[in-house]
């Protein structure tokens, strides 16, 4: 009898959370063609209302992305308006992105936009990664098959088994973290870079809205970043994480 109440509860639980989930999509898919739609009556800051909304529910469209980042340029909000052209860029891996970002940043003189070789090669490695992912599962299978065709001649398959295991953490890596770097904007004017992760800390810089910055640790409320090739610390809240 209790098992039947369990498997009962199981299943109600389980229709209410799809039946949830549902009704969430078609929320968003209405508030999306509203969001359209004022956007192409040029009615901007009620569609952007929506698309943040929507955003904040962690659903988005590419083409979505791009409208917000018109918005904003269009309102001179260039700090967010280079967010979304950011997330943009990592939801369609569109390159001309990358030229639009770089043609705000030489505009509004905006730290860390530059095309480097590292740029270069994660952004190759970002177009390639499915092709690399497949050629690392055929690596991780050909090393099983030798090591069973080593242990079938009666000999322990040593180098083999731990090449397979090297192998399996470097795909593991590849598929979960591979070619990321954590980025973030500031999102507002006059925002402080300290040397240390406190207010009494002394002031490196005062700097406006828009900079990109490379985001390598966080202690309490304070990200630690990358400034001009020195160690900095800017308020978690004062910088626009891009992930999406």
């Amino acid at each position: 009898m209790q098992r039947c109440f369990l498997k009962i509860l199981v299943s109600v639980v389980v229709m209410v959370f799809i039946a949830s989930s549902g009704l969430r999509a078609q929320i968003s898919k209405y508030r999306l063609k509203e969001a359209d739609s004022l956007y192409q009556q040029k009615k901007y800051t009620q569609s952007i209302e929506h698309y943040q909304t929507i955003l904040a529910q962690q659903e988005y469209t590419p083409a979505m992305l791009l409208r917000m980042a018109h918005i904003k340029e269009g309102l001179n909000q260039i700090g967010e308006a280079l967010y979304y052209l950011n997330l943009y860029y990592l939801a369609s891996n569109d390159k001309s992105a990358l030229v639009k970002m770089e043609e705000l940043a030489t505009r509004y003189r905006l730290e860390g936009y530059e095309t480097t070789d590292t740029d270069r090669m994660l952004s190759f490695y970002r177009d390639y990664h499915f092709y690399i992912t497949l050629a690392l599962a055929a690596v991780v299978l050909f090393l099983v098959s030798l090591a069973f065709s080593i242990k079938r001649q009666g000999q322990r398959p040593v180098a083999s088994g731990v090449f397979t295991v090297l192998i399996l953490m470097t795909l593991f890596f590849h598929v979960n973290w591979g070619g990321r770097i954590s980025l973030g904007i500031v999102g507002s004017p006059n925002t402080f870079l300290m040397d240390g992760p406190s207010p009494g800390a002394s002031v490196v810089e005062v700097i406006n809205g828009g900079h990109r910055v490379e985001i390598v640790g966080k202690k309490d409320v304070w990200l630690q970043v990358l400034w001009n090739g020195e160690i900095a610390y800017i308020k978690e809240n004062k910088l626009l994480p891009v992930r999406l």
